[in-house]
């Protein structure tokens, strides 16, 4: 199996390669990155390994949740590349690509999704991966809550965010790593998986996963925290 991977939910992009088993993954350095710089990336890294986008299964993509142009600019990216070869789109949610890459038992992933709140999801391993607890949801951190049972490991940018309220009394969790992001290697991982049971989409039915709908704040609500009009 040969596919393409783009994520840019954070602010590090990556794109990737799977061929059979091996993943050849490369960064695009750059926040919320232009075009110019996430196409020759692939273009680049697809002939490195001697690949064409006509000899691809599928593109797989970071869906999010994650940074709205970012989110759109990869989506954009992925939907010109499958429709000019005539390709599916696998989507994968950015927060299991997180979640994927650890492992303990059970996860917190938490990333930050700016205007004072967090983007999380909860994750049990399972035999055959992490099982989702709880659904991607975005809340501000102090309303973020651990299901009930077991002890978990938080993982991702909003515990380095918000320390000091993201669950900083929690017995039951341990943050293992402020720093873990979504990657574009995992994310071809994770597609080639999903396609030995469901198919690529159209690529003209993907878009971003925002999970909220608002998605800057007001002027006011800026100055209230401190920030500029």
């Amino acid at each position: 199996m040969k596919l393409l991977g783009i994520e840019s939910s954070c602010e590090r992009v990556s794109v990737a390669v799977l061929i059979d088993d091996q993943v050849h993954q490369r960064w695009v350095e750059g926040g919320a990155t232009p075009s110019d710089q996430i196409i020759p990336a692939v273009l680049e890294l697809l002939a490195e390994h001697g690949l064409s986008l006509s000899s691809l299964d599928a593109i797989a993509l970071g869906v999010g949740p994650g940074a709205f142009t970012s989110l759109r600019l990869g989506c954009s990216v992925a939907q010109g590349f499958a429709l000019a070869a005539n390709l599916g789109i696998v989507p994968m949610c950015s927060l299991d690509l997180i979640a994927a890459a650890q492992t303990a038992a059970r996860v917190l992933v938490a990333t930050d999704a700016r205007m004072g709140e967090t983007y999380f999801a909860t994750y049990e391993r399972g035999d055959a991966g992490y099982v989702v607890v709880n659904e991607p949801a975005c809340l501000p951190p102090e309303a973020v809550t651990l299901p009930a049972h077991g002890e978990w490991g938080g993982v991702g940018s909003a515990f380095g965010s918000y320390p000091e309220k993201l669950l900083p009394n929690e017995a039951r969790l341990t943050v293992l790593n402020a720093a873990a992001a979504p990657e574009a290697g995992t994310l071809v991982r994770l597609a080639a998986q999903s396609l030995a049971h469901t198919p690529a989409m159209d690529a003209a039915l993907v878009g971003p996963r925002y999970v909220r709908d608002k998605v800057a704040q007001t002027v006011a609500e800026r100055l209230a925290q401190g920030g500029k009009a």
